[in-house]
Formats: C-alpha cells, sequence, structure tokens
C-alpha cells in the first residue's frame, strides 16, 4: 500500500509538471527507487523528505494540504478493501470521491501557483536589486549603455526598481530623479513582451517621468508626461500588478495637481489611490493626502490625516523616512494653526532624524522649518538671516521655485517690520530666480503686482503671500 507522504509528493509533482524521472534524478535516486518508495516498499528518509521540499519550491503547510488528500484517498482504498467487491453505493462514493478529490487538487494546484508566482516575483526583485547596485556606480552615459545593450536589464522588475530609485532621488537629487527616470522609460521602450504588457509599463515609466519633472519644478513638462501615461494606461490592463501598483501613477499625478493648486483634482486622485493600492502602500499615500489638504489651506485636515497614519509610522512602518515625514509635516500644520509651542517642541526630534537620514536636502527643508518657527516665536532677525542662507542654497541647486517661496517668505517678515526699503533690494537679488523660473501667464499677474509695488517701496504683505501662492501652485518650468 502507498505511504501517504509519497503519495503527497507524487500529486504535488503531477500538479507542478515534474516528471518522475526527472524528480528521482533530483532527488538523487533511481527511477526504481522512487517507485518502490511510493508502493510502500521503502522508506522516505526525513532528509529526503526536506530535499523534495526544497526541489519542488513548497512550504510545510501545501505539503499538508496535499498529504490531507492522500490520507483521505487511502483511507477509502482501506474500507473498499476490507469490504470485497465494491457494492453501488461504494461506487457512488467513490465517485463523489473523486469529484471531492479533482475539486480538492485544483485547490491546491491555484494555492502553488499562486505561491510559486510569488516566489518568482520575490527572486524577480532580488535579482533586479542586484542589477541596480551593478549600476548604481557607473555614471550616467554608462548605466545608458548597458541598458541599450544588455538585454539581463529588460525585465519589469529591474524597470519597477528604476522608477523606485527615481522617486527616492526626488527628495534630494531632482536631476538625478530625471535621469533615472528617463532611463525606466528607455528599458519600458525596450522590453519584450505583450503589447498589453508593453503598454502597461511605458504608462506607468511615463507617470515617474512627470514626477521627476515635477520636483524639477518643470510643471508644464510634466504635465505632457502625465498625459501620455494616462492616455497608455487606459489602454492597458495592468498585466503585472506584482511589479506596478496602479495607484503609483494616480499619486503622483495627484502631486502634480497639489502643485498646480488643482486640489478637489488631487484629492480625488488619492482617494482613487487608497481605494486601489496595495496594503503597503496606505501609509504614504497617507502622507500624501495631508500633504494635499496643507497646501488647499486646510491644516485641520491635515492634522486629522497624519494621527490617522501615525500609529503604522510610530510601529515602524517606512522607517526613518516615514517617521521624518510625519514629523515634518506635523510641525508645518501646527504652524499654520500658530502652535509655535506644540512646533517648536518637535524640532529636537526632527533634527535627530535629519541626522540620523544624512539628506542633505532634507537638512535643507528643516533649516527652512526651524526658521519659520524662530519668526512665528518673535526671533525674526535671525529668521531672516537663515531664510537668506536657505534661499541661496536653493539656488545654487537650480531648484528656483523653492527659493521663490522663501523669498517671498522673507518679504512677508520684513514687510510686518516696515521694511519696506528692504524688500526692494531683496526683490533686485531674486531677480534672476524669478527669470530661472519663467511663470506661466496666471502666476505672473500675482507676481508681477508684488514686484512692481517693491520697486515703489509699496508692496503689502498681502501681496507677497499672494505672489507665494501663485508661485506654489500654477505651472511653472525651468530651461
Amino acid at each position: 500500500m502507498p505511504r501517504p507522504i509519497a503519495l503527497a509528493f507524487k500529486a504535488l509533482c503531477s500538479i507542478l509538471g515534474w516528471k518522475q524521472g526527472d524528480f528521482a534524478r533530483a532527488l538523487g535516486l533511481s527511477r526504481n527507487t522512487l517507485r518502490r518508495i511510493e508502493t510502500g516498499e521503502s522508506e522516505l528518509t526525513p532528509e529526503r523528505e526536506e530535499a523534495a521540499k526544497a526541489i519542488l519550491g513548497v512550504t510545510d503547510e501545501e505539503v499538508e494540504a496535499a498529504l490531507h488528500l492522500a490520507t483521505l484517498v487511502l483511507e477509502r482504498l482501506d474500507r473498499e478493501a476490507a469490504g470485497g467487491a465494491p457494492s453501488p453505493a461504494a461506487d457512488r462514493r467513490r465517485t463523489r470521491l473523486a469529484k471531492a478529490f479533482d475539486t480538492a487538487a485544483r485547490d491546491v494546484r491555484a494555492f502553488l501557483e499562486t505561491r510559486l508566482r510569488a516566489i518568482e516575483v520575490a527572486e524577480a526583485k532580488e535579482e533586479a536589486a542586484e542589477l541596480w547596485q551593478e549600476l548604481a556606480t557607473v555614471s550616467r552615459e554608462e548605466r545608458l549603455l548597458r541598458v541599450e545593450t544588455c538585454d539581463e536589464f529588460l525585465t519589469p522588475a529591474f524597470l519597477a526598481r528604476l522608477c523606485d530609485e527615481s522617486e527616492k532621488a526626488a527628495a534630494h537629487r531632482a536631476s538625478e530623479a530625471v535621469a533615472l527616470a528617463d532611463l525606466a522609460l528607455k528599458v519600458a521602450e525596450r522590453a519584450p513582451g505583450t503589447e498589453g504588457q508593453r503598454t502597461g509599463r511605458l504608462a506607468y515609466a511615463w507617470g515617474f517621468v512627470g514626477n521627476a519633472r515635477r520636483v524639477s519644478n518643470a510643471l508644464g513638462a510634466a504635465e505632457a508626461a502625465f498625459e501620455i501615461s494616462r492616455e497608455l494606461g487606459s489602454q492597458s490592463a495592468d498585466e503585472e500588478r506584482e511589479f506596478f501598483d496602479p495607484a503609483r501613477r494616480l499619486d503622483l499625478e495627484a502631486s502634480l495637481r497639489r502643485d498646480q493648486g488643482r486640489f478637489d483634482e488631487a484629492l480625488s486622485l488619492l482617494e482613487q489611490a487608497l481605494a486601489a493600492c496595495h496594503p503597503d502602500s496606505r501609509v504614504r499615500l497617507l502622507l500624501i493626502q495631508a500633504a494635499t489638504w496643507e497646501q488647499h489651506g486646510e491644516p485641520e485636515r491635515a492634522l486629522a490625516v497624519l494621527e490617522e497614519a501615525r500609529p503604522a509610522i510610530e510601529s515602524g512602518e517606512g522607517g526613518l523616512r516615514f517617521r521624518w515625514m510625519l514629523r515634518f509635516n506635523l510641525v508645518r500644520n501646527l504652524l499654520h494653526l500658530e502652535r509655535t509651542s506644540e512646533a517648536a517642541a518637535l524640532l529636537p526630534e526632527l533634527q535627530a532624524l535629519a541626522a540620523q537620514i544624512a539628506n542633505e536636502m532634507d537638512i535643507l527643508r528643516l533649516r527652512w522649518l526651524e526658521a519659520v518657527v524662530r519668526a512665528a516665536s518673535g526671533q525674526r532677525g535671525d529668521a531672516l538671516i537663515q531664510l537668506g542662507a536657505v534661499r541661496r542654497e536653493f539656488a545654487a541647486r537650480a531648484l528656483p521655485g523653492d527659493a521663490a517661496l522663501v523669498g517671498l517668505y522673507e518679504a512677508q517678515l520684513l514687510l510686518r517690520e516696515g521694511q519696506n526699503a528692504e524688500v526692494s533690494a531683496l526683490v533686485r537679488e531674486m531677480s534672476p530666480i524669478f527669470n530661472a523660473l519663467r511663470l506661466e501667464r496666471e502666476a505672473l499677474a500675482a507676481v508681477r503686482l508684488f514686484l512692481a509695488a517693491a520697486e515703489r517701496d509699496a508692496a503689502t504683505v498681502a501681496m507677497a503671500r499672494d505672489a507665494a501662492r501663485s508661485v506654489c501652485r500654477l505651472p511653472r518650468r525651468t530651461q
């Protein structure tokens, strides 16, 4: 009589497409020896059992599922053998058992196929990580050459990795974010696959191109990229969801809409993304949603969303990066609500996190935030010195949008002190920044009004604030 464990492995081999001869050789056995194990004449040692699991790529739970089915079959055979020739009732029972076994086998097959696909995806991502380590140390020109000449880089997993690296770079080096997104687009164009797969990959890559252009303050070019992404996305069927989360393109476009001041559209896109996202993306989307409510002028709602995200972040989700983002945005929104002492109390932890993360752009933005806290605490002289240094650093990094926002905040502080002449000097110093920004027509009216008034020493806080809103919310582009 066959042993249950041997029959279980035989069933697993059948489900997974293994021929018995190939399975025997992989185990280091002859075909006859494996047959004797299956018939109960020989034992399957614990060592061979572990080797069989490793060869088939199955877990203990999956073997148990197959073993349960094998035991049911053998128990039925034992009972029928003891009763002699099967009766009509036994025949019916056997038929029902066969149907039940077929159903269970299909369930086990589906379970194993899902499991094996997850293993394949994990291995593909691990290989993509190794390939990225290889490219991370070479020049941009060398990266492009390798992608254009080596097929090993043309996989969905490596494309997804490049997109992730582009987004990471966006936090501190916009030019690197653009280069990596463009490289991802090259992979999407060259990678083999069905038309549906190719369209889906291109849609995904164009979304990250749009995001990289956005953080470079090139909002017009970002708009064009997202238009392509949307068009391609409408033609694809998300065939490779294991690599390309369909929510990503939505939340990246939402960030563009937020920067453009189209907040209702941004919030709608984020709601769609939250409904469609992988579970491990939810906290990140909540942080983006909070930032959108803040820019929409709703700090209370922003704080509510941050509090919703806090438990998962405090438990470790997202690591240091999410802890930094949570506290940074808490401080910003507390300042909007004039809860200055609460905001100031969070600065030491932010400073410690910035030191741990060691990201230059994080440190620069923290210096900006510290200056705002100082100004709100009445230390306007110190705040103005620090703001000027931050503004010049942003300009040196070719981020005129951020530089303009810092400068316009400086102008508001000076105007509150009645220092109109200093505002005129500041505006003259910022002239290259506004020229580099090249604001679109809608923003020009508010900015020109402020600039013209500043030249006449007639600017007001309201004018500076309106100009800042225009810079923040409306499309702008750099050369």
